[in-house]
């Protein structure tokens, strides 16, 4: 896996889990430990304004029990409505925004829960949707198998880079 110097890592905007972080240009956004989360990059093309959303739940359900310590990015659905709001406020046009996704893997095996059924592909369908009913194009994915994923994400660009322990790196 690459290594990072320590002023690459101290200029990048860490996104934690059930998180999401916003910049514009060549400012990196880096989330880690993409096990069956899934991990979100939305931007609009033309002035570079974009996020990435570390999605931890396929959705959220009103009227669960504990609304009060409600976080939206948690869930595919409502953090990806929030980030979207934040991007547009920050200048991005609603009908440029683009998708690269990475993620959904299947971490642990279980007998008795198949991997089409498993939460890394329940996330990963509430993904695909959401971002299908906001008519966002997903450009590009590299998602399942059995491994974490770190992603770096730059919106200027739009490069979204992959990196895996003990695999090469990837960029897409």
């Amino acid at each position: 896996m690459a290594t990072f110097t320590v002023a690459e890592l101290e200029s990048m905007i860490l996104v934690n889990m059930g998180d999401y972080k916003t910049s514009r240009g060549e400012q990196r956004l880096i989330t880690k430990d993409l096990g069956s989360c899934v991990g979100v990059a939305v931007w609009d093309t033309q002035t570079g304004v974009g996020g990435l959303l570390h999605v931890m739940l396929p959705e959220h359900s009103a009227g669960v029990v504990g609304a009060e310590s409600f976080v939206a990015a948690k869930y595919a659905d409502s953090g990806l409505d929030e980030m979207i709001k934040a991007l547009v406020l920050q200048g991005a046009g609603r009908e440029r925004l683009v998708a690269k996704i990475a993620g959904a893997a299947h971490m642990i095996k279980n007998a008795t829960i198949p991997e089409d059924q498993d939460i890394s592909s329940r996330n990963l369908a509430a993904v695909t949707k959401k971002l299908a009913a906001l008519q966002i194009p997903v450009l590009a994915a590299d998602v399942g198998e059995h491994y974490p994923r770190t992603v770096v994400f730059a919106p200027g660009s739009g490069t979204f880079r992959i990196l895996t322990p003990g695999k090469a790196e990837k960029w897409i």
